[in-house]
């Protein structure tokens, strides 16, 4: 017997979202709240501009709230916001023809998004195993990440920053479930490479 479509209707998100298609003001506000600080990270990441980031991150939020009626909770909210989070990033990269080569770079213009890499590597368990110093550290970050294609660091911050499935990231990516896995082994294999050096022994945590 094969199981029905999944009954997103439960989630916390999913739930407040089906408010505000249903006129209720504060259930947008509560979801601006939520995710409001999430998606102006991803969006620092595609376009090396804080600046822009925060505008892009305003239009998100508008599409979303635009979208209200049509909204069907055919997976988890987080997978819908974060399609409307991509598109608008890959955009914002398409449209700086002077620099294609910009794409989840560090960040250019203030703002403190180290944050965000470091926990990434962290929960990637990738983090060296001596101390540094925090100058340092970020160096480490920043090159041990940039060292990664855009798609493949695309999908490690989906899954370890954002605690997205595979089935998750396929569908904000539009990949398949095994390209998905592809992309993050290739990922964590280029981010052992770079940081093997100045873990003990030259060895990475399991």
């Amino acid at each position: 017997m094969e199981n029905g479509p999944e009954d997103y209707t439960q989630d916390e998100d999913t739930r407040l979202m089906m408010a505000v298609k249903a006129g209720d003001a504060s259930a947008f506000e509560e979801l601006m709240t939520r995710h409001q600080a999430r998606v102006l990270s991803m969006l620092v990441h595609f376009t090396d501009s804080r600046q822009q980031a925060e505008d892009l991150t305003q239009e998100v939020f508008l599409k979303v709230y635009n979208a209200r009626a049509a909204y069907e909770p055919t997976a988890k909210f987080t997978t819908w916001l974060y399609r409307i989070v991509r598109n608008q990033g890959l955009n914002a990269v398409r449209s700086k023809k002077n620099r294609p080569e910009v794409f989840f770079g560090a960040v250019s213009d203030g703002g403190d998004d180290r944050g965000v890499e470091e926990n990434l590597l962290a929960k990637s368990g990738y983090m060296p195993a001596r101390q540094y110093d925090k100058s340092e550290e970020r160096e480490m970050v920043r090159l041990a990440l940039q060292s990664l294609n855009p798609r493949q660091r695309e999908a490690l911050l989906y899954h370890h920053f954002e605690g997205m499935d595979y089935g998750q990231i396929a569908q904000v990516m539009d990949l398949t479930g095994p390209a998905v896995k592809s992309l993050l082994f290739r990922a964590r294999q280029r981010l052992a490479e770079i940081l093997a050096p100045y873990m003990n022994d030259g060895r990475l945590p399991r």
